[in-house]
């Protein structure tokens, strides 16, 4: 009987030798491909949730970025910190799937050794798949991390190529502006404007940008806080937003678009009562009868001077007397001229005389280096000797519309020093020399500045002006209206020379003015 018992034991240890070798290695191959697939699709499982879903159960990123300080109110660019964020929570996220994978499998291989009444069945198993779990887990780790060094190095790529890619964009965007040669300057505060401020067109935000160019906080656009989208760029339509002064202390409004296109600096200077205010304003008066005429278009820049000008067309209809010119800093009067050959922001300056007397008043007046062509206002009858050589009846009549200022050199000299102090190059910049007045002193035709060097006994002024500046033109202008509601053509005149130089073809050709 014995022989029946051994017989069958051997016949029982062989069948569960049989079993364990089917059985440690197949756990072990199931086990091992298990965990060599079940850690990258782990892995792919959390950059899923953390690049795409984001289900609300997702915790939240350890190291998100923060914002840059003093940044704009603005959403950080993808590639510049939040990838990466992105890559590290992806990682965190994958490492809390894999050790839950790796718990779930523990403990089912130390289940596998407790069984009450078949441990004998179970755990040639649990010994199989503790062994491919040790060998899945080693390759899925090594999977895993080729994966997440693929994801690194594409976000490290990507990083590098958006940052090239919005350096360009940024230097294109300024090439523009040199090829164009816009050079912005802030009518209110006559600082140099490297780009503008721009608030968030969401009219229910309030928040507003310094410095929307490409950069941390977006490329070909960005995102307020409020989550409205923005433009970076003149190239995208950044000028349709409303601009602002981006110096502290002055953040004006903007209203005239700057960077559309290149901006004129205007400055009018002279004794007080030489006539800038009434030359300005009959300046103004011939661009809208141009514009009247479908000749070409002059609109107010911004609302400051569609109320300061708005009156300028009446005033020299009617021939009224313009009001004194406020001593407080003046702010550009900005027009908008589109003529054949592109577009121009005039900026007009018109200071008080008074400020043209004394120093520090004068190098208040900051605009003045931004200027590359200037207006001298003079009226001839406030030069004495000229004056007394007029008839006493003459003096009689012209006595109240005479300017009872200081000689015109002491405004030219003090004007003229500090422009130079300023640092502007004179024999760079050109000089109009402007004589008001004319229709009231019946002055003859001829050579404006030998008149003036002989009748008025400017000698000292026309040879300082002369020599001094790259180009000086003499003028006599009348701020008279004609009967087909131009201006004298001595305004034409003037206007035509001033704008020749900034590529502007006026609709009027006068003999003797060259481009």
């Amino acid at each position: 009987m014995w022989v029946v018992y051994v017989i069958g034991f051997i016949l029982a240890a062989g069948v569960y030798v049989a079993y364990l070798s089917i059985t440690i290695p197949g756990a072990a191959a199931v086990a091992c491909v298990v965990y060599a697939v079940g850690m990258p699709g782990a892995y792919l499982t959390g950059l899923g949730k953390v690049l795409a879903t984001r289900p609300p159960e997702l915790p939240a990123p350890q190291r998100w970025p923060k914002p840059p300080a003093n940044g704009d109110p603005a959403l950080l660019q993808y590639f510049y910190g939040p990838a990466l964020a992105d890559a590290d929570h992806a990682v965190r996220i994958a490492y809390g799937n894999c050790r839950k994978f790796w718990e779930f499998g523990t403990e089912h291989v130390r289940d596998s050794f407790h069984a009450d009444s078949a441990t004998w069945f179970t755990a040639p198993l649990g010994v199989g798949g503790a062994v491919g779990m040790a060998l899945g887990t080693a390759a899925g780790a090594l999977i895993t991390a080729v994966f997440a060094l693929i994801h690194l190095v594409v976000v490290a790529v990507s990083a590098a190529l958006v940052r090239v890619f919005g350096t360009a964009l940024r230097a294109a965007d300024t090439s523009m502006l040199w090829v164009k040669n816009v050079r912005m300057v802030c009518p209110n505060c006559y600082e140099r404007v490297p780009y503008p401020a721009y608030d968030c067109p969401n009219d229910a935000c309030n928040h507003r940008h310094r410095d929307v160019r490409p950069g941390p906080q977006g490329i070909i656009g960005r995102r307020c806080l409020c989550g409205t989208r923005m433009s970076t760029l003149l190239l995208f339509g950044s000028s349709r937003m409303a601009a602002f002064c981006p110096h502290p202390g002055c953040e004006h409004s903007l209203e005239y678009r700057p960077g559309e296109a290149p901006e004129i600096v205007l400055p009018f200077f002279g004794a007080t009562g030489a006539g800038k205010t009434r030359l300005l304003f009959s300046m103004v008066t011939q661009l809208q009868a141009w514009t009247d005429k479908g000749q070409l278009t002059a609109e107010f820049g911004d609302s400051s001077t569609a109320r300061e000008l708005d009156i300028a067309s009446s005033v020299m209809r009617t021939g009224s007397s313009t009001t004194g010119t406020s001593v407080e800093l003046p702010r550009a009067n900005v027009i908008r001229l589109i003529a054949k050959k592109g577009t121009r922001i005039l900026q007009l300056y018109d200071a008080a005389g008074e400020r043209f007397y004394n120093t520090d008043r004068t190098q208040e007046l900051r605009y003045l280096n931004k200027a590359r062509t200037f207006i001298l206002v003079i009226d001839p009858l406030s030069v004495e000797s000229f004056w007394q050589q007029l008839p006493a009846a003459t003096q009689a009549e012209l006595g109240s519309v005479r300017s009872a200022a200081p000689s015109p050199d002491l405004a030219y000299q003090q004007t003229h020093q500090q422009i130079e102090a300023m640092g502007v190059q004179l024999r760079k910049v050109r000089l109009a020399v402007v004589f008001s007045r004319a229709d009231l002193i019946g002055v003859p035709d001829g050579d404006v500045a030998e008149w003036a060097r002989d009748e008025l006994g400017l000698g000292n002024l026309i040879r300082s002006t002369t020599q001094n500046f790259k180009e000086t033109r003499y003028f006599r202008t009348a701020a008279i209206m004609a009967a087909d509601g131009l201006m004298h053509k001595s305004i034409a005149e003037l206007m035509v020379w001033l704008m020749a130089r900034e590529g502007v073809d006026l609709p009027v050709e006068l003999p003797g003015v060259t481009s």
